[in-house]
């Protein structure tokens, strides 16, 4: 059997691009306020209305490592932006970088990889529901138009819930869970010390 040499480019799969983003990755809608309200005056003959463009929310799927040459390898075939992440604070801390696909980008990639979500899979879920809601509710006029505060609320809800499936750390009711634990544990060492 013969190795690779080290000059090949190594081919990244939707399987190991899927398990990657499972491990190292990160779904999640971005939400732009897109500024304060502003005078627009369509010339001196026409009043002067204020301006406020809606929210936007995109989608956003986003891998980090440290492993600078797998997330190169993985750009090669995938695209997307790659850039190098905050400098660590910490000096055992080493260098991190990211790839960042957004929008339409974010979509194909979620095509490529749904069939081999695992951990994710609740996260891509909840893109797919947002991304047919959108397709539902475009902006009015263009697509720099206003959207109906109702489907503002409604997005905002989609952000909100794909922050809380990403979010570390114990979930609401994990703490009963684990008090729960305890007590077993407890109960059972007054048990065995019997």
């Amino acid at each position: 059997m013969s190795r690779p040499s080290s000059s090949e480019k190594p081919t990244i799969s939707p399987q190991y691009l899927a398990g990657f983003i499972d491990g190292e990755g990160y779904l999640g809608i971005l939400r732009i306020a897109n500024g304060k309200p502003h005078p627009y005056q369509r010339s001196p003959a026409h009043p002067v209305k204020m301006y406020n463009r809606s929210p936007e929310h995109i989608i956003r799927v986003q891998v980090a490592n440290t492993n600078l040459d797998g997330l190169k390898a993985i750009h090669a075939v995938y695209g997307g932006s790659l850039k190098a992440m905050t400098t660590p604070n910490r000096p055992r801390s080493r260098q991190a970088y990211k790839i960042t696909w957004n929008s339409s980008k974010a979509e194909r990639i979620l095509e490529i990889v749904e069939p081999y979500l695992i951990l994710k899979r609740p996260h891509y879920c909840l893109l797919l529901d947002f991304l047919q809601h959108r397709q539902k509710n475009r902006r009015l006029g263009s697509s720099h138009g206003p959207l109906d505060p109702k489907v503002i609320a409604i997005r905002d809800d989609y952000h909100r819930r794909i922050k809380e499936l990403n979010r570390k750390g114990p979930r609401e009711g994990d703490a009963q869970a684990l008090s729960r634990q305890r007590e077993l544990e407890l109960g059972a060492d007054d048990a065995s010390s019997v």
